[in-house]
């Protein structure tokens, strides 16, 4: 299936607990619907009668309370209008297999039709495409491409979320020549799809910085606030991704484990 012939359905659950198959429920839906190059979106929200108490964990993470919920719908009474809301789109979800968990276990008996459709992880991408992240849960994501994430954890707002980093998710896939949907399955299972390094003296440097187990002094210029560091590393190895590649080193200013994106390193020299 061509990309421009998509509609996506992005959702997100929240719940009473971790554990579908241990009786945790549903208890808040939100998802958005939208077509690539198309302004207009579709949005399905509803708080959902779980019908059990919900977790102090849970109420912890999402805010979401027992009289919040108390006589709202159930998702039994639910389902069949969001199986009409997503019906022929492709499925995206931040971490797609904890709410797949719950959505089954909503269906029933009826799980298998979900054995139709296309279902995207955006986290899985975002490991691929964003590399060098220093964790990768929905918010700092978002927060580190820009997003607002004020409202987290609440299931319209996860979705909105979720949404606009797929967006950029598909940007990037898009112009490195991603056209199809079985392309982006693939993506978000394989290693990257292209492969792009920065062939100056910085990245002969580090190989042999890496194989000789040499320290390194750079020139470091920070993407997000372009503020100019000096620092001594220990490079392990470099990681490419889609767009740019990440040198993983012991910091030493630090004290610990970082990741360097190779094209901000302004000047790299071997410690003597």
């Amino acid at each position: 299936m061509k990309l421009e012939n998509a509609s996506f359905t992005i959702f997100d659950f929240e719940t009473t607990g971790l554990y579908p198959y241990a009786g945790d429920k549903i208890c808040e839906v939100g998802a958005i619907r939208f077509r690539s190059g198309i302004k207009k979106v579709e949005k399905f929200y509803y708080l959902i009668d779980p019908e059990r108490p919900i977790s102090a964990g849970a109420f912890y993470v999402n805010g979401i309370t027992d009289d919040m919920v108390k006589g709202k719908p159930t998702i039994g009474q639910i389902m069949p209008a969001f199986l009409k809301f997503i019906k022929g789109s492709v499925l995206v979800a931040y971490n797609a297999g904890f709410d797949l968990g719950f959505f089954e276990s909503a269906l029933g008996r009826n799980e298998s039709v979900l054995a139709d459709y296309y279902i995207i992880d955006a986290l899985r991408l975002a490991r691929r495409l964003f590399p060098g992240l220093e964790k990768y849960n929905l918010g700092y994501v978002s927060e580190s491409l820009g997003i607002d994430s004020c409202g987290e954890h609440r299931a319209m707002k996860d979705a909105f979320m979720t949404w606009k980093v797929f967006e950029k998710e598909l940007k990037l896939l898009a112009g490195h020549g991603v056209k199809s949907i079985e392309e982006i399955a693939q993506a978000q299972a394989k290693r990257p799809l292209s492969i792009k390094t920065v062939k100056d003296y910085k990245v002969k440097l580090i190989e042999d910085a890496i194989r000789e187990q040499k320290k390194l002094h750079i020139t470091y210029r920070s993407a997000w606030s372009n503020k100019v560091t000096s620092r001594t590393i220990t490079p392990k190895e470099i990681q490419a991704g889609y767009d740019r590649s990440y040198v993983v080193a012991h910091c030493h200013l630090k004290g610990a484990e970082r990741n360097f994106r190779l094209d901000c390193i302004v000047e790299a020299k071997v410690v003597k």
